[in-house]
C-alpha cells in the first residue's frame, strides 16, 4: 500500500508545494526557467524531508508525485493569470 502513502504525502505537501511555487516564481519571474525553477523547489523540498525523521517513503520514490503536483499548480497559475509575464 506503497501507492497510498505516497498519495498521502503528497495531498499533505500540497499547500507547501503552492507556497513554493509562488514563492520561486516571485523571486524569479523570468520565462523559460522552469527547470531550474522546479530544481530549487526540489533541493528545497528534499533537504527539509531528509531531516524529517518520521517520513514513511523515501523522497526519491514521492519526487514524481511532487513533480506531477508542481506541474499542475503551474499549468493552473498561468492558464488563469496568476503568473503574468
Amino acid at each position: 500500500m506503497q501507492w497510498l502513502t505516497i498519495i498521502k504525502a503528497v495531498l499533505s505537501l500540497l499547500p507547501l508545494i503552492i507556497e513554493a511555487v509562488k514563492a520561486i516564481e516571485s523571486a524569479f519571474p523570468q520565462a523559460g526557467a522552469g527547470a531550474a525553477k522546479s530544481a530549487a523547489i526540489r533541493s528545497t523540498l528534499e533537504s527539509a524531508y531528509k531531516v524529517a525523521s518520521d517520513a514513511s517513503v523515501a523522497f526519491d520514490a514521492l519526487w514524481p508525485a511532487i513533480q506531477t503536483a508542481i506541474n499542475a499548480v503551474v499549468g493552473v497559475a498561468n492558464s488563469t493569470g496568476a503568473f503574468r509575464k
